[in-house]
This record gives C-alpha cells, sequence and structure tokens, in this order.
C-alpha cells in the first residue's frame, strides 16, 4: 500500500518548520525516521532541489524551490513520482497562500 506518513514544508535556509504536524504514527522506527527528516532539513541548502532516502521500512522524499521545501516520510512501498508529485502540491499550496516576505521573518 502506498502511504505517505508524515509532511512537512520547512524554511531552507535553516529548517524552520513552517507547518503544524498531522501525524499519528508513532512506532519507534517511524520516530527515527522522523529525527533523520529533522536532521536533514536542517542542511537542506547543502543538497540539490529533490532528493531521497531509503531505508527497509520509510522513505524520506524532500523536493526544494526558492526558499522553501516540502518534505515526506512515506511508505518503502510508496513510488518516489507519487511522493514527489505530492510535494510539488503542496509547494505550490503553501507559495500560493504565504509570500516570500512572511516565509524570511518567520520565527
Amino acid at each position: 500500500m502506498s502511504v505517505i506518513f508524515f509532511a512537512c514544508v520547512v524554511r531552507v535556509r535553516d529548517g524552520l518548520p513552517l507547518s503544524a504536524s498531522t501525524d499519528f504514527y508513532h512506532t519507534q522506527d517511524f520516530l527515527e525516521w522522523r529525527r533523520r527528516l529533522k536532521s536533514l532539513a536542517l542542511r537542506l541548502a547543502q543538497y540539490p532541489g529533490r532528493g531521497s532516502a531509503e531505508g527497509c521500512d520509510f522513505s524520506i522524499h524532500f523536493s526544494s524551490f526558492g526558499d522553501v521545501a516540502c518534505m515526506a516520510i512515506c511508505s518503502c512501498q510508496c513510488p518516489a513520482a507519487m511522493a514527489f508529485c505530492f510535494l510539488e502540491t503542496l509547494w505550490w499550496e503553501f507559495t500560493a497562500s504565504y509570500d516570500t516576505t512572511c516565509i524570511g521573518l518567520a520565527s
């Protein structure tokens, strides 16, 4: 089954979360992948605009455009193309609601 367990929007320059969390999946493995995602969010400026990290049970996918990056933790059965399509849609929705000034001033 293709599942996206967690998604977030972060500011690229410092990894500041710009969205609320809606995750309800709390296994030990999942919590470890959340820690990895947070660590990756702090270093997004060092990476290309798109990437993935895969493990046995979960995958992290990220896509960044300009000042904003969208990140997701998915099941390993979730196709990367589907995850990136979701992340792009999330980015469009977020940037349509918030301008770069708001994003830059968020604390």
